[in-house]
């Protein structure tokens, strides 16, 4: 094993980046928490699939944040891997927490890409996905995405690259520089299941503005209605890319410069921290899409909302007698405006238009 001095690089400021990943690591868990709960606490939404590839997401995030991010934290904060006594337990324990590392990795990302794909054959096959898919089937597909990537994560034990313990950062991982061959191996693995997500996101985001477009040239208010959700539907679909973009490009960047070029330990660390930051913004993006959820977070807001404008609104209404209630034509428009965006806030909604 390459690095096994086991102590942090003194180019690395051990406590800003403790604390940094340790923020992280607190947001990670009450993210991923509060999704997990809220869609447990909904019994309906079981019979759903795509919660169950949600719920598949949060449960790698969590492993995660609960077994990776505190080590990495507390050899930050002392400066050297302290989990085993003598070398040779520390050696055994780096190995084992190096494996953990790239198998969650590799399940993070595909949990994304089977939320990206169930979307895809949620939308553009909307009357056949219930036919061919349950929550059977949901089951057994998430239980051979992780057997898989617990295959995928093995080639270091045969001599096809080595695990590390990484002084840019302070765990046990995979190492890049001088390992060409398993460079290529995870950079394939990494821009394959990248490139299907980016593909699916892409082609549903296509059909989902065709059908907005083509549902919208019946309606008689056609621009305001159609520009309101194309703006919405861009900003859903635009935030998922960016977030890809933002956590991956830097490690798999690194991946591919690593066996050819020395890189200084401060842009592993930067790597390593936007990779972290997928569990941060991963759960709050695509939770976006799930009615359930932006129903619950929605009614909190008007709640809170409601009572901070109730002493502002006790002397306006003191002031006022009578109130102005909307217009007939105003109400069945707000009311048209509503419904056509209904299918934004929820998949059930798309099951009923989507043809």
């Amino acid at each position: 094993m390459e690095n096994a001095n086991f102590t942090l690089s003194d180019e690395i400021n051990g406590p800003l980046l403790a604390g940094a990943i340790g923020i992280v690591t607190v947001v990670a868990l009450l993210t991923n928490s509060f999704v997990l709960l809220l869609t447990l606490c909904h019994f309906k939404a079981w019979k759903q699939p795509s919660n169950i590839f949600l719920t598949n997401m949060l449960l790698s995030n969590l492993l995660i944040s609960v077994f990776l991010m505190p080590l990495c934290v507390v050899t930050c904060a002392t400066g050297e891997w302290i989990t085993g006594a003598t070398d040779a337990q520390k050696l055994k324990t780096c190995q084992a927490t190096a494996y953990i590392f790239l198998y969650n990795l590799i399940v993070e990302t595909e949990s994304l890409t089977l939320i990206s794909l169930d979307r895809l054959f949620f939308i553009v096959k909307s009357m056949e996905y219930h036919k061919y898919m349950s929550t059977k089937k949901a089951l057994l597909i998430v239980l051979l995405s992780w057997l898989l990537a617990a295959i995928l994560s093995t080639p270091p034990f045969y001599g096809l690259g080595s695990f590390e313990f990484a002084e840019s950062y302070g765990i046990c991982v995979p190492g890049f520089e001088g390992q060409l061959g398993f460079s290529i191996y995870l950079f394939l693995i990494l821009l394959s299941l990248g490139g299907i997500i980016v593909i699916s996101s892409t082609w549903t985001f296509c059909y989902t503005r065709n059908f907005l477009r083509r549902r919208n040239s019946r309606k008689t208010a056609r621009n305001s209605v159609y520009l309101s959700q194309k703006r919405k539907l861009i900003g859903l679909f635009g935030t998922l890319v960016v977030i890809h973009i933002l956590c991956y490009s830097l490690m798999l960047s690194l991946a591919v410069f690593g066996p050819f070029f020395t890189i200084s330990p401060p842009w592993y660390a930067a790597a390593f921290f936007m990779l972290l930051l997928m569990t941060n913004l991963s759960p709050l993006a695509q939770s976006y899409f799930r009615y359930e959820v932006r129903n619950f977070v929605h009614s909190l807001f008007i709640k809170i909302g409601i009572v901070k404008l109730r002493a502002s609104t006790l002397v306006q209404q003191e002031r006022t007698a009578t109130t102005e209630l909307p217009s007939p034509t105003e109400t069945r428009r707000d009311t048209i405006h509503s419904t056509n965006c209904q299918f934004l806030n929820g998949e059930s909604e798309i099951d009923k238009h989507v043809v």
